[in-house]
């Protein structure tokens, strides 16, 4: 097998792959059901031909940069396993900066109330609900597709009675549920990619769901309509955390001041650095910006996933 791993590095990097011997290697442990160290182990022994075929179909799809992640089915996040098809957006390191401020907003609170806004691959939430064992979640997805990776996830974890997944776009389910003014934290990473940004993407990132990326000409297509939406779902000190790209503080900061309800504004960078989540205070949710609505719109309600 050892020598099918170093013809198989080879192929991958032919075509541009980044981390081709590492890709070599979780395709075929994923494919074997092992760990990549048995892989060293078994390096001496002949692959079977049949595994030697779905194999190099999988790196044919690889090849044409389809994602390691959906070839797999499984993508590490938060030092936990979670199941992801194309229905959801994989989940990436950055947001891992956005479960640590979140959680470093409840550090106070004993059985705090949390709503994930657009949960996608659960991600976020199974790592809320694993970190803080006396929370209650409340996770929404417009995609039913999503939801259904979602309780997987949650499933897989233990966490699924703590986890209520609701269809809908943005907050509307939580509402219908009585839920306004009752939540301590809510958690969002929505599409924020700007449209002149979509070209400039890895070729992986097309196999990903759109609607989970694009967030129109600026990225910031869903914000207005999410931070009405979070000044009524948070009761008085309740905490908002929205992931971001770079460059959208100043713009996501005026956004936040103009609904009239939240203090406290603060930007957080990720382990590179970059401007990556903002989080905001909810003073007053009673003297809150009416506005237009919060507008169901399907293309508007999903992220990753995160």
């Amino acid at each position: 097998m050892g020598e099918m791993v170093v013809w198989a590095t080879a192929l991958l990097e032919s075509s541009g792959v980044e981390s081709p011997r590492l890709d070599a290697e979780c395709l075929l442990a994923s494919l074997l059901g092992r760990d990549r160290l048995h892989l060293y182990a078994a390096a001496e022994e002949r692959m079977p031909l049949p595994v030697f075929e779905v194999y190099r179909a999988l790196l044919g799809r690889r090849q044409a940069r389809e994602p390691l992640a959906y070839l797999t089915r499984t993508r590490e996040f938060w030092s936990l396993s979670f199941a992801v098809t194309p229905a959801v957006l994989i989940p990436r390191p950055e947001t891992e900066t956005l479960v640590e401020t979140a959680l470093a907003r409840l550090s106070e609170l004993q059985a705090p109330i949390i709503a994930d806004i657009g949960t996608g691959s659960g991600a976020i939430a199974v790592a809320v609900a694993k970190t803080l064992p006396h929370s209650r979640l409340y996770a929404t997805d417009i995609s039913s597709r999503a939801l259904d990776v979602a309780r997987e996830n949650a499933a897989r974890h233990g966490v699924l009675e703590r986890i209520t997944f609701l269809q809908g776009d943005l907050v509307e389910p939580l509402l219908c549920l009585g839920l306004a003014h009752h939540c301590d934290l809510m958690v969002s990473n929505p599409p924020y990619v700007a449209t002149k940004e979509l070209g400039g993407l890895p070729p992986e990132v097309r196999y990903e769901p759109l609607e989970a990326l694009h967030g129109g000409p600026d990225g910031l297509d869903v914000h207005p309509r999410l931070i009405r939406g979070a000044s009524t779902l948070l009761r008085p000190g309740g905490w908002l955390a929205v992931e971001m790209a770079p460059g959208q503080g100043p713009s996501l900061s005026r956004l936040l001041r103009e609904q009239g309800v939240f203090g406290d504004i603060e930007v957080t960078p990720d382990l590179s650095g970059r401007e990556r989540v903002i989080v905001a205070r909810c003073t007053d949710p009673g003297s809150a910006r009416s506005g237009v609505g919060f507008g169901l719109r399907e293309t508007a309600g999903r992220t990753h996933g995160g």
